[in-house]
């Protein structure tokens, strides 16, 4: 064997394990009987989760059981839940074989040294405890989590609003057939920070319902709770044209600090509005792509044996003020129109916004693309992993996927501040720095973590550990 250990003999030789010759002429042996090692090294770097969001979401579970008999307390239990998945571990079966983990039990607080932290069952006995107001709570926890990331409050803020797939292949509650998807599904609604790519709120919904019904009352009460909060800050929502909710728009009109710039959807009356313009796009494309092919056989009769034919597209901007009959007030509206070898094709956007040309305007809005890979990041987590029968406790879990996405984000713009790991989407995050590996040594007065001296990003690792220990 490697090394001595407290296991019977007969033990040692049923894990021995004898494979054939790789290095010169030297036998190959391989056991599990190594010295305290962990895959989860990436840890370390989280800290403490004592405080934090995930220890926080633990206070707000109210706990009935008999104290007595309780060996892992709710907080324990969300941030060895949180800790698993930050590692890339989604489902709470994981944690039978985690649960003796020493980098996991230091994410909670406790010595290498100490009892193991819950199984499976205990976890998913509390998926399944947590109530419709205890959710409630921990949706305002994220929002108190995203006011506490500032050091002070901005001048504005953008909340980039979209939602995504979560299939579904059992019998969960509301679980809904989506035609768009062709699939049973939730439908997770996102609220990002459209200027940082901060989570501000992660919420769950059934997989067939609208997007526009109850958005407008979701929005007001977020925008509500950060003017609370943030007085002088300017907010506003932009989102596709779902989120172009009249209610929203009718609440707004007379609230300086709301702004609004969502997608909407065509109608006939809109493309009239819109007809001269795009026939004038039309007719502008039909002129440059005449002239484009006339280059071409200009270059051809020259003798140039391969002339490349520079892609067309005619892009034109236009505002105007329209009011559909269910609006109380006009609206700016912004009509682009595109005219290419595709065809024609015209977009619509609704806004608040009487200052900026057409074309600045829309081309804000077409910033909340960037909205998709921060989806993407979210889902590297397997967020949209909801395998528990009940919907309440599904919705816990997106807010445990959510507040893993909330600690890596964090942990990634502070002590990565400025290396090439700030700028990894989540996967590498998960594969190249949460999965390091690492040698835990307990000692009487110390804890000594080693990391391999060969790791590929050591020279980001220690920037960020002088960080952590300044």
């Amino acid at each position: 064997m490697c090394k001595g250990t407290s296991k019977s003999s007969i033990h040692q030789e049923k894990m021995l394990f004898s494979l054939p010759e790789m290095v010169s002429d030297k036998k190959i042996r391989v056991d599990f009987d190594s010295p305290d090692i962990s895959s989860n090294g990436g840890l370390v770097l989280i800290g403490n989760m004592q405080n934090s969001l995930a220890w926080q979401i633990g206070q707000l579970i109210p706990d009935s059981r008999k104290k007595e008999f309780i060996h892992h307390t709710y907080m324990e239990m969300v941030s060895q839940r949180i800790g698993q998945i930050l590692c890339g571990y989604e489902d709470a079966n994981d944690c039978n074989q985690l649960r003796g983990d020493s980098a996991l039990k230091m994410s909670v607080g406790r010595k290498p040294s100490d009892s193991d932290l819950s199984s499976q069952s205990t976890m998913t006995r509390l998926e399944n405890c947590v109530d419709s107001k205890t959710l409630y709570k921990i949706g305002k926890l994220f929002l108190d989590e995203y006011i506490s990331s500032f050091e002070k409050a901005p001048k504005k803020v953008i909340i980039d609003g979209d939602d995504t797939n979560a299939n579904t292949y059992g019998a969960q509650q509301l679980t809904l057939f989506n035609a768009y998807y062709n699939e049973y599904c939730y439908m997770p609604m996102l609220l990002f920070d459209g200027l940082t790519g901060k989570l501000m709120l992660p919420l769950l919904r059934p997989g067939r319902r609208n997007k526009s019904l109850s958005v407008a009352r979701i929005m007001q009460r977020v925008v509500e709770y950060l003017h609370e909060h943030w007085p002088n800050t300017i907010i506003e929502l932009r989102g596709d044209s779902h989120f172009a909710s009249h209610e929203f728009m009718d609440w707004s009109h007379d609230r300086w600090y709301v702004r609004y710039m969502t997608g909407l959807s065509g109608n006939s009356v809109l493309l009239s509005m819109v007809d001269k313009p795009r026939r004038r796009a039309e007719n502008d494309y039909r002129k440059a792509q005449k002239a484009e092919d006339e280059r071409c056989e200009a270059l051809t009769r020259l003798g140039f044996r391969s002339v490349r034919h520079e892609r067309v597209v005619i892009r034109r901007y236009y505002k105007m003020e329209y009011k559909a009959e269910s609006w109380k007030h006009a609206q700016r509206v912004i009509a682009k129109i595109e005219v290419s070898s595709e065809g024609t094709n015209i977009r619509f956007v609704v806004t608040k916004n009487r200052n900026n040309s057409a074309e600045t305007i829309y081309k804000r809005y077409c910033g909340r693309g960037e909205m998709e890979l921060w989806i993407k990041d979210l889902k590297y987590f397997k967020a949209d992993r909801m395998s528990c029968n009940s919907y309440r406790a599904n919705y816990f879990r997106l807010f445990l996927y959510g507040a893993a996405f909330v600690l890596a984000h964090r942990m990634k713009h502070t002590v990565f501040k400025g290396t090439e790991v700030e700028r990894f989407n989540m996967d590498s995050i998960i594969k190249r720095i949460m999965l390091s590996a690492v040698h835990i040594v307990e000692k009487k007065t110390y804890i000594k973590i080693i990391f391999s001296p060969h790791h590929r990003h050591r020279e980001e690792m220690e920037t960020a550990l002088t960080r952590m220990a300044a």
